[in-house]
């Protein structure tokens, strides 16, 4: 009986002690208050596109990038392409600009991510803040740039005027053609007199990207309002 009386005190004592009247707060008197959140998120991304990766039994990293050739076992579908303005061709064959063999790996290490005020004067050139989303980089943590590019650039052109009936695009090409060194069937060279492109798709380039990329400061994502001469 005692012990419910003492516990319906304590809990009237409570009521009372935890009300609170709250007001508005305006953007100068928030400029004022400083503060600090306890951490922020750590995030690690490992971005792959259209390959496998092994770990390096030495180093215990993931040091060994190569493109998946299971995923793309059918080439024609690893590829981006373009067509600009429905470009065609004096048969009025649509043409595309076609990268093949898109890969690439991209890890971004111990990224941060918090928010924080951002202080800037509006057009009237009074002080204000807005909360903004905050994403930082260290260089101690560089990102990762492993086989990232294509294997060859083209221009490709569809079978069919005006991509008409039976039409295959000019992304989905793997036509036979060309001879000597050049030559090719089912859109690879295949003179093996060629040794550095036998056996790769047809194209006049390619690009790859191996490195670490420091990057040291944050970036601040915002919403933008009318009096802000910046949007």
């Amino acid at each position: 009986m005692n012990k419910s009386i003492l516990c319906a005190a304590l809990w009237t004592l409570i009521s009372v002690n935890a009300h609170a009247e709250l007001q508005a707060v305006e953007n100068h008197e928030l400029a004022k208050i400083d503060g600090q959140a306890s951490s922020a998120a750590t995030i690690d991304w490992l971005l792959s596109l259209n390959q496998i990766s092994k770990t390096n039994t030495t180093s215990g990293f993931l040091d060994t990038y190569a493109f998946d050739s299971s995923t793309c076992s059918d080439l024609r579908f690893c590829r981006f392409a373009m067509s600009l303005n429905n470009r065609v061709d004096a048969d009025g064959k649509k043409q595309w600009v076609v990268f093949k063999g898109v890969q690439g790996t991209i890890d971004l290490q111990q990224v941060q991510i918090d928010g924080t005020d951002l202080l800037y004067k509006n057009t009237s050139g009074v002080d204000q803040i807005k909360a903004a989303l905050q994403v930082s980089f260290s260089e101690k943590y560089p990102i990762r740039i492993r086989n990232f590019g294509f294997s060859a650039l083209a221009i490709e052109t569809d079978t069919v005027a005006n991509e008409g009936t039976n039409n295959v695009p000019g992304y989905l090409a793997m036509g036979n053609g060309g001879s000597g060194v050049d030559a090719y069937a089912a859109g690879k060279y295949t003179n093996t007199a060629n040794a550095f492109d036998n056996g790769r798709e047809t194209g006049f380039t390619g690009l790859t990207m191996n490195g670490n990329l420091a990057l040291q400061g944050s970036l601040k994502i915002f919403s933008c309002t009318s009096d802000m001469s910046r949007c």
